[in-house]
C-alpha cells in the first residue's frame, strides 16, 4: 500500500524570510511535514506565494494534479496530526 501525501502550507510561517510562503509535504500517519527548502546551499525553496492565499491555492491545485482533492488533502493532515498526538 502507498502512503498517501499532500503540499500543504504552514499558516504559521514567516513569508519575509524567503519571500513568499514555502510548501511543505505531509506523509500520511507520519508526524511532522517536510517544508520544500532545499537540500543543500546551491537550491532554492520553493516560494508558492508571498500571500497565505496565493499559497494555498496553488497547493491545492498541485495536490489535485496529483490526484487529491482537497477533502483527501485534510484527511492525510489530519491523520498526520492525529499521530503526532500519538507519539
Amino acid at each position: 500500500m502507498t502512503t498517501r501525501s499532500c503540499y500543504w502550507i504552514r499558516p504559521s510561517q514567516d513569508p519575509t524570510v524567503y519571500g513568499g510562503y514555502v510548501p511543505s509535504i505531509i506523509y500520511e500517519n507520519e508526524d511532522g511535514h517536510y517544508p520544500l527548502v532545499g537540500k543543500d546551499e546551491s537550491s532554492e525553496p520553493w516560494v508558492w506565494g508571498k500571500t497565505l492565499d496565493e499559497a494555498e491555492a496553488i497547493a491545492k491545485s498541485m495536490n489535485e494534479k496529483r490526484g487529491i482533492s482537497e477533502e483527501e488533502a485534510n484527511e492525510i493532515l489530519l491523520l498526520s496530526f492525529r499521530q503526532a498526538n500519538l507519539s
